[in-house]
């Protein structure tokens, strides 16, 4: 919930995440992964993850057969519905 001074001022709070009720941190982590998400380039990849990446795009291309569609594991998340 906004309050008067933030409205006032037009500026968001800056409240210690202590005072925060879970539905506000919730809020609060996907605005910042929303602001993360617009700048895209900006986030690193290690190289960890670029090996990762690499190895499940080989994994892929030898055996293209194995691999599920997003609605095919969606499916399965949803207890085949």
């Amino acid at each position: 919930m906004e309050s008067e001074e933030s409205k006032m001022t037009g500026q968001p709070e800056h409240r210690d995440p202590d005072e925060l009720s879970v539905p506000e941190k919730i809020l609060r982590v996907q605005d910042l992964w929303d602001d993360i998400a617009r700048s895209p380039r900006e986030v690193e990849v290690t190289p960890a993850q670029r090996e990762e990446a690499e190895r499940r795009l080989l994994a892929h291309e030898s055996n293209p057969r194995e691999c599920s569609t997003w609605e095919e594991i969606k499916r399965r998340l949803e207890g085949g519905r």
